[in-house]
Formats: C-alpha cells, sequence, structure tokens
C-alpha cells in the first residue's frame, strides 16, 4: 500500500490510470490500461518535486535519449512512449509492465504486485549462485550497452531489477543521465565511493546487487562472505560469482572490471579480451574471503581422493592443539576430527579452520600451507557463558537448556524450585499450582509451576536481568515463553501423559505450566522517504539523520519514527520491522499552519484537534511522545508506562497527575505562542466538565458541578453508544487479554478489544465527532473542581477534589463506563490508569 496523494491520477494519452504501483522521491509509476486493453507501467515525474526547474528538464531530456535505446538491448525495459503535460507540470513514459511476483504474466489489477528483484529476495531469501550468475550477466550486458549510448543508470539496486517474461531487466530509469553528470543520486550502500556518474560506479552499484542476492547479507556488511556451505549450487559457480563481486565492488574504480563488458564475461566464466589478460586478482583480500568455501572443497577432496588428497608424510604439516582439548574442528561444513588433530592439507590453498567446544567461544584459525614445512597451533579456548548456536547451555539459576529453534529451550516446563527462587528474590506472593510431570517412563518426575501468564512474563524478565547482569547473557539475547497447558486432574499427582497440552479446564483459564526459550534479538532494514526529502528523522529524541535515509540496524518488532522539519507539521511512522526484510516508509510533510477554530487542525507536536463549540478539543489522549517533548525542555521525569509496549510513543501518558498535567498545557501555549502558531489569546488547556459531557454525546445535565450531576444521566448511556456489554474494539475496557497478560480478576466476559494494557491512542475508533477514547483505554483529568465551595464552609486542607471523566483499560462494569460517572480524587493522585487530554481555546475579550 503506498500513502494517499493530494494529486488526482494523472491523464495520460490512450491510457486508463487503474492505479499506483510504486513511489519514489522522483516520482510515481501506476498500472495502466491501453485503448488495446494490454496493461503497462507509466513513470510520472512531477515538475514541482524538482527545487531547481533546470534539474527536470535535464531528466527529461535524458529520458528522451534513452528511449531508442531501451528497445535494442534484452536487459532494459523498453519504453514505448514519452510524453509531458506542461499545463499540468509532469513528464511520463510508458513501459513494458514487470510480470506479477506470484501470477507472473497473468495479471489481475486488483492484486498486481511488480516482480523485482527485491521482491524475490524477501520472499526466497539468498539466490543460487547459478540463478545470480545468468541474470548479472544479463544486467551486465545491458550496463555495457546503457554506456556505449553515452548513458549511465545512477540507481542500480534490487527494488530496480525487475522481471519481464522471467528475464530479469533494468528499470526505473528516472535516474537515468548523460554520462558523466555528476549529479548526488542513488541509495546509500549501492553508491560507489567516488559517487555516481560513470561507467566503473554503476558495475560497483551492480556489484552489491549481486552480493546481496547470493549471500542474503545487508550490502553494508560487505565483504563479509558466508561459507560455500550455507550456498546452494556448485562450488565452481560459487567461486565464480565471488570472484566477480569482489573485484566489481573494489573501493577504488581503477581497480574495478574497466567496463561493464567484461563484467558479463567474467560472470559467463569466459576470457577476457586478450589485451585484458593480466593478473587482476588482490590475492590476500580475495583469499581471505573465500576461506570458508575452499576450505570445505579441500575437506571433500581429502575424503574422496582426489588430486588433493592428503599427502602421505612421516610428518604432519598442521598440527592443531587447543587448551581445553577435545574441541571439534571444522573446515567448512565437514567435521575434520577433536583436537589434538594432524592434518596435512594441499599446499598454497588458503583455508578457514574453525573449532567449536561447548562452554567457550568458537575461534577461527587461517592456515595456508606453504612446502613442506611443518606448522603447529597451540590455541587457549577463551570460556564464554553465553548460549551459543547449536549447544547445549545453562544458565546462572543451574537451569539446562538443549538446541531447538535456532537458540535452546528447557526440556521441560519450569520447575517448582526455579520459580521458586524468583518469588524468594523478588518477594512477591505465589499464586498457582505445582503440577507432577514426567516427560516417558524412564525419565525422572519433576514438579512444574503452573501461574498466571502474568506471573510467568515476570519470572522471564526477572530472569533475563539476572543472567545478563552476571555474564550468562548478552544485551542481544532473552528469554520467551513457550506455553505447555497443564491437564486439571482435581488434585490428583497423576502423571502428565506425554505430548498431551489439552486447554486446562481449570477456572483459572491463563493459567499454564511453560517452557523457557532463549532468543536473540534480529534486526531488519527501514528506508524512510519524504517529500520533499531532507526532513530530519528522530527516534527517541535521537537524531538518525535526514531524508532519504536507511538504515541498516534496526531491531525486528514495532518500530516508530518522528519526522520533523522547518515550517511542517510533525509526522510520526511506525511499522513492524521483520528479521532480515526490507520495511520502506514514505510520508508526506503537511506545511504547519495557523489554527482556524471550526477546522479541524494539527498543532507542531502532531497531535489532531476536532471541532466542539468555540473550542477544540484532543482527538485523543496525550502521549508518551507528547509528554517526553515536555518532560525534556523543563527538566521533569516521565512516568513510567504500564508495560514494555506502553514504551512506544503512541500510548497514552500515564502517571501524571492534575497539576503536572496543567503544566504541560502551559509549557504547549508558551511554545506555540512562541512559533506564531497560535495567537497571545489562544492557550491550552485541561477540559471543563461540561466540555467532556458534550464530546461524550451527553445531553445538557442538571446540577452546578460535577458533584450535582454525577450519574445522572443513567441506564444504557456510554460514549460508544447504548450497548451493554459493548461491540468488541469500540474501545479499551478490561477484556480477555487484560485477564491473560495483566492477570485482571475482573473482566467484561467474552469482550476483545486486544490490548492488555493501554493502547495507542490513534487505534481506537472514533466517535460521531471524530474523538477517540472518551469511553476506555485512561480515564481524564477535568479542568473544573469536582465541588463548588460551599458558603461559609471550612476549606479543604488538602486542597479541593480533582473530577476524573471516563474508564480505563481496568473498566469492566457498565456503572464504571457510564458517559455520566465522575470520580472524585485528591488532585495529586498518579494512576497507571489516568492521563489527561488537552483542548485549545481563546480568552474572552474584555
Amino acid at each position: 500500500m503506498f500513502p494517499m496523494t493530494s494529486r488526482p491520477p494523472p491523464a495520460i494519452r490512450d491510457h486508463e490510470t487503474l492505479r499506483m504501483i510504486a513511489r519514489g522521491a522522483f516520482g510515481e509509476v501506476w498500472l495502466a490500461r491501453s485503448v488495446t486493453g494490454a496493461y503497462r507501467a507509466v513513470k510520472v515525474v512531477w515538475r514541482e518535486d524538482y527545487e531547481q526547474p533546470e534539474a527536470f528538464e535535464r531528466e527529461f531530456e535524458a529520458v528522451k535519449h534513452y528511449e531508442p535505446v531501451s528497445r535494442k538491448h534484452p536487459g532494459l525495459v523498453s519504453v514505448l512512449q514519452v510524453g509531458r503535460s506542461d499545463t499540468e507540470g509532469f513528464y511520463y513514459y510508458i513501459m513494458e509492465l514487470a510480470d506479477d511476483l506470484s501470477t507472473g504474466r497473468a495479471i489481475d489489477p486488483a492484486t498486481y504486485r511488480p516482480h523485482t528483484l527485491g521482491a524475490q529476495m524477501r520472499r526466497d531469501g539468498r539466490l543460487p549462485a547459478a540463478d545470480v550468475l545468468k541474470f548479472g550477466a544479463n544486467l551486465a550486458e545491458g550496463l555495457h550497452y546503457l554506456h556505449e549510448s553515452k548513458l549511465i543508470h545512477r540507481d542500480v539496486k534490487p527494488s530496480n531489477l525487475v522481471f519481464v517474461n522471467g528475464e530479469c531487466k533494468l528499470a526505473d530509469l528516472g535516474l537515468v543521465a548523460l554520462l558523466g553528470q555528476l549529479t548526488f543520486v542513488g541509495t546509500e550502500g549501492f553508491v560507489a565511493p567516488e559517487g555516481p556518474g560513470s561507467a566503473a560506479s554503476d558495475v560497483f552499484s551492480l556489484g552489491m546487487v549481486l552480493y546481496e542476492a547470493s549471500t542474503g547479507k545487508d550490502r553494508l556488511d560487505f565483504p563479509d562472505i558466508p561459507s560455500f556451505r550455507e550456498s546452494v549450487g556448485k562450488l565452481d559457480l560459487w567461486q565464480r560469482l565471488h570472484r566477480v563481486i569482489c573485484k566489481a565492488c573494489a573501493p577504488k574504480a581503477s581497480q574495478r572490471y574497466e567496463s561493464a563488458h567484461e563484467m558479463t564475461l567474467a560472470l559467463r566464466g569466459e576470457a577476457l579480451p586478450s589485451t585484458r589478460r593480466k593478473t587482476w586478482i588482490a590475492g590476500a583480500a580475495i583469499a581471505s574471503l573465500l576461506l570458508v568455501g575452499v576450505g570445505m572443497w579441500i575437506a571433500k577432496a581429502q575424503r574422496r581422493g582426489g588430486v588433493l588428497a592428503v599427502q602421505q608424510q612421516a610428518k604432519p604439516l598442521l598440527t592443531i592443539r587447543s587448551a581445553p582439548p577435545k574441541a571439534a574442528v571444522f573446515a567448512g561444513e565437514d567435521k575434520l576430527g577433536e583436537t589434538p588433530l594432524e592434518l596435512n592439507p594441499a599446499e598454497g590453498i588458503p583455508t578457514l579452520y574453525e573449532l567449536r567446544l561447548a562452554g567457550y567461544k568458537h575461534y577461527e584459525l587461517e592456515h595456508t600451507t606453504d612446502g613442506d614445512r611443518p606448522v603447529v597451533y597451540d590455541l587457549k579456548l577463551e570460556t564464554s557463558r553465553l548460549p551459543q548456536i547449536g549447544q547445549r547451555w545453562t544458565n546462572s539459576l543451574g537451569m539446562n537448556f538443549i538446541p531447538k529453534q535456532g537458540g535452546q529451550v528447557t526440556p521441560q516446563p519450569v520447575a517448582m524450585t526455579d520459580f521458586r527462587k524468583y518469588v524468594e528474590a523478588a518477594d512477591r506472593p505465589f499464586e498457582g499450582k505445582v503440577v507432577r510431570f514426567q516427560d516417558g517412563k524412564d525419565k525422572e518426575a519433576a514438579f512444574i509451576v503452573v501461574v498466571p501468564r502474568s506471573d510467568a512474563d515476570s519470572f522471564r524478565y526477572w530472569l533475563t536481568d539476572k543472567d545478563r547482569s552476571e555474564g550468562a547473557m548478552s544485551q542481544e539475547h532473552h528469554y520467551e515463553i513457550d506455553p505447555f497447558y497443564f491437564v486439571d486432574t482435581k488434585g490428583s499427582t497423576d502423571d502428565i501423559p506425554d505430548g498431551r497440552e489439552p486447554e486446562p479446564t481449570s477456572n483459572d483459564k491463563d493459567w499454564q505450566a511453560f517452557y523457557l526459550r532463549v532468543a536473540r534479538q534480529t534486526y531488519g532494514i527501514v528506508t524512510i522517504k519524504t517529500q520533499p526529502p531532507n526532513v530530519k528523522v528522530y527516534q527517541h529524541d535521537e537524531l538518525l539523520g535526514t531524508t532519504p535515509l536507511e538504515l541498516p540496524r534496526v531491531r525486528s518488532g514495532p518500530s516508530e519514527f518522528e519526522l520533523r522539519g522547518d515550517n511542517f507539521t510533525v509526522i510520526v511512522l511506525e511499522g513492524d520491522v521483520k528479521e532480515g526484510e526490507i520495511l520502506e516508509l514514505y510520508a508526506d510533510m503537511e506545511k504547519r499552519r495557523g489554527v482556524t477554530y471550526g477546522r479541524e487542525w494539527k498543532n507542531s507536536l502532531g497531535m489532531r484537534f476536532q471541532p466542539l463549540g468555540e473550542v477544540l478539543m484532543a482527538a485523543w489522549e496525550t502521549r508518551r511522545r507528547d509528554y517526553q517533548d515536555y518532560a525534556k525542555n523543563n527538566s521533569k521525569r516521565v512516568p513510567p508506562p504500564v508495560d514494555d509496549t506502553g514504551k512506544n510513543g503512541t500510548q497514552p501518558i500515564v502517571g501524571v497527575d492534575r497539576d503536572e498535567a496543567r503544566a504541560f498545557c502551559a509549557w504547549l501555549t508558551k511554545l506555540e505562542q512562541e512559533q506564531g502558531l497560535i495567537s497571545p489569546e489562544d492557550y491550552y488547556r485541561l477540559p471543563t466538565d461540561e466540555e467532556w459531557s458534550r464530546a461524550a454525546g451527553l445531553p445538557l445535565e442538571r446540577g452546578e458541578d460535577p458533584a450535582s450531576r454525577n450519574g445522572r444521566v443513567r441506564g444504557v448511556f456510554f460514549p460508544w453508544g447504548f450497548e451493554w456489554p459493548p461491540p468488541n474494539r469500540v474501545d479499551n475496557l478490561a477484556d480477555m487479554e487484560a485477564a491473560k497478560k495483566a492477570g485482571l480478576d475482573n473482566i467484561i466476559a467474552g469482550y476483545i478489544d486486544q490490548a492488555p494494557f493501554t493502547a495507542p491512542v490513534s487505534s481506537l475508533p472514533p466517535n460521531g465527532r471524530g474523538i477517540c477514547g472518551l469511553g476506555g483505554n485512561v480515564s481524564e483529568w477535568i479542568d473544573t473542581d469536582f465541588e463548588k465551595p460551599k458558603p461559609g464552609a471550612q476549606p479543604n486542607p488538602s486542597g479541593p477534589l480533582a473530577t476524573t471523566r471516563g474508564g480505563n483499560w481496568r473498566t469492566a462494569t457498565a456503572d464504571e463506563a457510564l458517559s455520566s460517572v465522575r470520580i472524585p480524587l485528591p488532585s495529586g493522585t498518579k494512576r497507571n490508569t489516568i492521563g489527561f487530554r488537552c483542548v485549545l481555546a481563546r480568552k474572552a475579550l474584555q
């Protein structure tokens, strides 16, 4: 999906534009249908996207020059027509359409996904060397033809390479330019060190594409090449491909191929022209990159007695000893034996040996046999308490783990003896059961613990912190829970049958036995583009760079980024980062504008406001990110979230009292008055009691203060309507997930909102006035005191009682959720169920 654009679909002569299928900083690609019914791709480039008009015209001239060239080589996507609309301010070119990623040439406009090399890599991972050599040669040949025509591509990368009728071709020609044009464009990591604008820079970019495709690694990891044992195909093809990659991606242009034609010949395994037949491999650099694959080649040849067979000598040429001994020695995928180990490897072939021993760090040894000179290595292995992939492991509590699922897991559910250590260390009361467990008749019985999910989570968090502090885990490791549902035998201590995992019949549905699994933090790639570019990107108040921006190492899981630009409204982009995949984020920046009452408005923090009578009320509760800006600029504390998910900046701020909420409003008023966004007569404050009632849809209530109006509109009158129990997902209330993860005793039976604690404020459905979260998520501070002072009454020494309105994530009864209910609290109260929202108002003129 692509962001909504304010531009209408472009009018292209003799074509119907169906939908946008790609978007970048320099244009849009539309799926179109010609008058003959053929599907085409149309690239539209807008003049307003260029800061300088001459740059727009220069790119148009290059595309016109490219049009006849494109149709003369199978490695280039054919441009069928070039045109422009000066009245609308764009030029366009019509191209042959790429295959569909799933269905090939069977195109369904509603579901069409272009088959790009990038999409295939995300779907299939690393590609076989034979395939990469084949399409790489075709692309290199296409580049050579482009260069011979005095053109360069300037942005060769996986997403710009498409498959048409199964053949990979160079596409996205918006950056094609005349040879020698040195404007810095392209994508980080694919651009050569000297910058774009030459044939050598295109060769470098293609080499990086082949590196990513064949290794599954990020281009910024170059020259780290995985071993042949991790690849698919023949060793000779693997070696040829990575020799080509290393030369094409050399840091200096003079060290690369003299032309894309030479790269084509090398990919096909053909000899270079006679004038170029010279030694071009930098021995040390290439040897170090091919060590692991060659090591495997040697090992296999040794076993089959080929030309590299072990030399029969009285004295071994290589001896590997280790302290402690019995470390397994590997070359590639083959285990050669255990230390001490004597070997006679072939002469002159660099080999990487790897030593592995449980409880010790893996050790890599590089060696090349030189003549008949024997070499002895005495290696001291370093101990490691960290989990090692494929090995058994013991944590700081003495719990044993076995290899499984790319990590380690306890061989049986967590025992009470281990859980008790947590209960005692944390001084936490115990709630749960102890059940006898026997995994097979020949195994020793254990007594496992069955507890609420929230207690199991607390145990894993505690144990993660303990193992990290004691050096048994790195910051990259943590524990996950794999549930094992027990069989409720009504007090019986009979064995739990092996392999049975039925649902519990206990009234405590979220109780469970559980395994602990060691997991390691994974990473993905995030690219962020904006229109216009050069917008600052922040995460947790840390400046990451300016757009267009590529972040090659972002923790997998939910992630969010804040975009800030001069004279633009703050925008927050969110997405789910997946291991090894690219998350592409895009935003159209909105010009910051002054406030107009009676119209929806977004302020400098990105807070949305909706018209409500003579004021503007925030569409959602104040977020953590909003309050963090205030706290950072005023040296204030930021209260902790309800749980780990609450650290997300789009969650509501909780744990602030009414004075702190008012202080936030005063700070925001001063900030935006100084920015000229609001006038000296405009100011932020908390909603009054009457304003909150109006936002929730209540009719006019009788009474002079919140105390006298409290609960007077009864029955079934809630912010979402007149239903109890409420329909699923109308707001964030005490649902089934909250019972499981938050350990709530009182919930709305059968209700589901998928947020066990607080929820992102904008994820809640708005009411008819466009305002979210009035019925749940967090209760809200109101500007109006609960009671008006009584004439002659003594003032409360603690100050007047404050008012809160609305339900929250713990609300479980109809009486708590009623729109007319007010809860009086001391103004200094701080709870993880109470937050606030803002109102923008104008002072009455005298």
